[in-house]
């Protein structure tokens, strides 16, 4: 392969390589090895990756008890009234979560918030709810403090982590998603472009090479695309909250009809089969001249009934699933999900045989940011203690592949990505084994050699 000012130029033997770069050219030789595309993580969340640097990892401890002790002591080392933070909150691992008063006890002089793993609740001590006054509702407080679905306003209230933090914590991002092969990211927390500047800034002084797409809300006006940043679609976050949908599925309706008469992408945010439905009814109202083939997306796809599956594929949308979950929280679904339900988890094969094109992300910080694991779990459907989970779900090492490139780069609007062709982008990476050719339980193993973005060395081993 040749590249020339950060794209493709020339593919084939060595010699004919040589010829069509001439003399002066740097050689970079892997006997061996395995050339592939970059690959794209299609739904992270860069920002809250960044700051897990800055906040008490919850996520590996066994115990509540471990849990307020970490607490007490992070406690200890801040100022009165400075907010205590934490992520990784999961009560499958602890046995259950703390409760707001056990966390007052444990820092009676800070306000303390302790993430979901899910990120779409949090616990909070009673001097942190405090300070939300009579913002929260009270339905969306339980007496143990824990508040579901309202993370945008209780991260108002906390506030945003130091910029230090922030700017540090992009930087490792970066470093991590190289050495794993990932070149490209689509963000799937909508911002404005001024919120995009600690990206820019990490860019500009050389400590964060991957491109990013990402998100906006509905209404927002993009931003100038740049070759490494630019806006995605919109998105719509649908939740179940009780028996009832937020929003409620007229008023999304509406919300999914002005965005694509505005001639947004749209990303629609569902995970039970009741905000699957309403999403589909909500694109089944809109013009077919405004949702063209595979321009609007429905994001995680958790639960989806066998019928919904042909009318994702009559509405033209894409998939952006989540088949990693399958091998990380399979065990926990196989425990706490009716069995009949179990087919419908984070389809993928059934996907593919209606041609609906499906690409596999990560949803990081929730997940690992780890691509093979993804590409694994996707051809395997097995939970780590082995059980089969959706065995029909899974798809070819091929089509593997393709979730996390070819698929992945036309989720994010930029189809050239994701595959190495002449006068395309040179993102590329080095691997010590073929995906493709490698037995599903091995791909989580692979080694990655280099990463390049637009021809230039971001990462080496």
């Amino acid at each position: 392969m040749g590249i020339v000012d950060g794209r493709v130029v020339a593919l084939g033997s060595p010699g004919d390589v040589r010829r069509r770069l001439g003399g002066r050219a740097e050689l970079l030789a892997f006997p061996g090895a395995t050339i592939l595309p970059g690959l794209i993580d299609p739904h992270v969340h860069l920002f809250a990756m960044a700051a897990r640097f800055g906040s008490l990892d919850c996520g590996r401890f066994r115990r509540t008890t471990e849990v307020l002790r970490a607490v007490a002591q992070a406690a200890s080392l801040l100022p009165p009234g400075a907010w205590v933070r934490g992520h990784g909150l999961d009560e499958t691992a602890l046995g259950r979560l703390p409760t707001g008063a056990e966390l007052d006890r444990a820092a009676p002089r800070n306000p303390v918030r302790l993430r979901h793993r899910s990120r779409h609740a949090s616990v909070l001590s009673g001097m942190a709810l405090a300070s939300l006054g009579t913002r929260l509702p009270g339905s969306a407080v339980r007496s143990d403090g824990l508040v579901v679905g309202r993370e945008r306003l209780v991260g108002r209230a906390s506030g945003a982590p130091p910029a230090a933090v922030i700017a540090d914590g992009l930087a490792r991002v970066s470093r991590a998603l190289l050495r794993r092969g990932v070149t490209t990211v689509g963000d799937a927390t909508p911002r404005s472009g001024r919120g995009w500047g600690p990206v820019r800034e990490q860019m500009a002084a050389g400590r964060f090479h991957v491109r990013v797409s990402g998100m906006r809300a509905v209404g927002g006006r993009p931003w100038p695309a740049g070759e490494r940043l630019w806006p995605g679609p919109v998105k719509i976050l649908v939740e179940e909250e009780g028996t009832t949908l937020r929003p409620r599925p007229q008023t999304l309706v509406r919300i999914v009809a002005r965005a694509a008469a505005a001639g947004d992408r749209i990303a629609v945010h569902c995970l039970g089969a009741a905000t699957l439905a309403a999403a589909l009814a909500a694109f089944e109202a809109v013009p077919r001249r405004l949702r063209p083939r595979w321009q609007h997306r429905l994001e995680h796809v958790a639960e989806c009934p066998l019928p919904f599956v042909q009318q994702v594929a009559a509405l033209g949308l894409m998939v952006v699933t989540n088949p990693v979950f399958v091998a990380t929280r399979g065990d926990v679904y196989r425990r706490e999900t009716d069995p009949a339900l179990q087919p419908w988890l984070y389809r993928a094969g059934s996907f593919t045989r209606a041609g609906v094109p499906v690409a596999a992300a990560s949803d990081a910080p929730i997940g690992a940011c780890d691509p093979w694991a993804g590409m694994a779990a996707a051809r395997a459907r097995r939970t780590r203690a082995g059980a089969r989970l959706g065995w029909r779900e899974r798809v070819s090492a091929d089509m593997a592949l393709a979730l996390v490139t070819t698929n992945a780069a036309l989720a994010l609007g930029r189809p050239a990505l994701g595959r190495l062709a002449i006068g395309g982008p040179a993102d590329l990476l080095v691997v010590d084994r073929d995906p493709v050719t490698t037995r599903a339980a091995d791909v989580g193993d692979t080694e990655v050699l280099l990463t390049m973005v637009a021809g230039e060395i971001a990462w080496r081993a």
